[in-house]
C-alpha cells in the first residue's frame, strides 16, 4: 500500500482499495469488508469478562483478533471497551493497518490486566480505556473525536453516567474516499445524537459506523438509524438480511444472546452483502465479533471527484508543512 506521512498525518494513495468490477450500466462495483467488536478489555463491575481475561487467553487475544481481520481482509474495524494496551498489542500484529484511538476513561483495570504484556498501557493524555478504529488503507487528515452528552429524555435519571463518545477518521474505503466511525453509547445517549454528529462532520461522503448501541434492533430509538424502509434514518445494517427482505434483526452479538453491536453504512452508498457473528475459540470477551461486507458502486464521475478531492487534501497537507 502506498502511504505518505506528512507532518504526522498519514495519507493513503487513491489508487488502493478493493478490486472492482464494471457493471452493465458502466458503474464500478466493489466490496467493503467490516468488523466490530466489544472487547471488554478492562472487565466490568459485574465481572462478566473475568473468564475471558485469564493470562492464557490474553496472550492469544491479539494473534486471534488479527488473524480474523486478515482472514476477512477487513477494510474498517471498530472496537469498543478497548484498553490502550490492546491497541499496542494489535498494532504489533497488524503493522500495515493504521489505528486511531479515543481515550474516554482512566481504568486502573486496563493497566493491571494488560501490563504484563506491554508497557504501553496509558496514552499520553492519561487515558487507558476507550474506543478505536483500524483502517487497511491508511488515514487522511485529523480524526474526529467528540464526547457525547446525556440527551435521552426517556432514560432513567438515576442511571450512572459514564464517558461516552464517537470517533471517526477519513480513509480510502473500498474504491472511494469515505469515513469510518465507532461509538459506544448507553441508554442515556441517543443514537440520533451519534448520527447527527457524524453527519455534520462527514458531509456527503460514504460512511461506515460500527459499535455497541446497548439497544436491541427493535428498540424504538434505533429507528433513527435504520433506513431502507425500516426506520427514519439513513443507514443500512450489515446483518439486516438480503435486499427486499430486510428486517430490524440479526444474530446475537453477546454471550447473553442479545444483538446490541452493529455495523451501519450510509444507504445511499452501500448495500449490505451478508454478515456473520464469530464464535472465537477460546472466548475472548462477553461479546462476539460481528463481521460482514457491503457493496458499493462508483461511476466515472464519482471516481473522478474522489481523486480530485484526495489530490486537494494532499496539496493542502504539503502547503501546511513548516518551511
Amino acid at each position: 500500500m502506498a502511504r505518505l506521512l506528512i507532518s504526522g498525518v498519514l495519507l493513503a494513495s487513491p489508487l488502493v482499495g478493493a478490486a472492482g468490477a464494471r457493471a452493465a450500466d458502466g458503474s464500478l462495483t466493489y466490496r467493503v469488508s467490516v468488523l466490530t467488536y466489544n472487547v471488554c478489555g478492562g472487565n466490568n463491575k459485574r465481572n462478566t469478562c473475568g473468564e475471558d481475561l485469564t493470562p492464557e487467553r490474553r496472550r492469544v487475544w491479539a494473534p486471534e483478533v488479527s488473524a480474523l481481520i486478515r482472514s476477512r481482509d477487513v477494510d474498517v474495524a471498530s472496537f469498543t471497551e478497548m484498553c490502550y494496551a490492546q491497541v499496542d498489542l494489535l498494532q504489533r500484529e497488524l503493522p500495515d493497518y493504521d489505528f486511531v484511538w479515543y481515550g474516554l476513561g482512566r481504568s486502573a483495570n486496563c493497566r493491571e490486566i494488560w501490563g504484563d504484556l506491554t508497557d504501553q498501557t496509558t496514552a499520553p493524555n492519561g487515558r487507558t480505556a476507550g474506543i478505536a478504529l483500524a483502517f487497511k488503507n491508511g488515514v487522511v487528515g485529523a480524526p474526529f473525536r467528540r464526547r457525547l452528552v446525556v440527551d435521552n429524555p426517556d432514560a432513567d435519571p438515576s442511571a450512572p453516567i459514564h464517558r461516552r463518545g464517537v470517533l471517526c477518521a477519513r480513509s480510502v474505503i473500498g474504491m472511494e474516499y469515505g469515513v469510518g466511525c465507532v461509538t459506544h453509547i448507553s441508554p442515556l445517549e441517543s443514537p440520533q445524537q451519534v448520527t447527527g454528529e457524524i453527519g455534520r462532520w462527514a458531509g456527503g461522503v460514504p460512511i461506515i459506523l460500527g459499535g455497541d448501541f446497548n439497544r436491541m434492533p427493535e428498540h424504538p430509538e434505533m429507528g433513527a438509524v435504520y433506513g431502507t424502509g425500516l426506520g427514519a434514518g439513513n443507514y443500512t445494517e450489515v446483518d439486516a438480511g438480503p435486499a427486499g427482505k430486510q428486517s430490524r434483526g440479526g444474530n446475537p452479538t453477546t454471550r447473553g444472546g442479545r444483538k446490541i453491536d452493529y455495523i451501519f453504512a450510509s444507504q445511499s452508498n452501500y448495500r449490505n452483502a451478508g454478515a456473520e457473528v464469530i464464535q472465537t475459540n477460546p472466548e475472548l470477551s462477553d461479546h462476539r465479533p460481528l463481521v460482514g461486507s457491503f457493496t458499493g458502486a462508483a461511476d466515472g464521475a464519482q471516481t473522478g471527484t474522489f481523486v480530485h478531492t484526495f489530490t486537494q487534501v494532499v496539496a493542502a497537507a504539503f502547503a501546511a508543512i513548516p518551511k
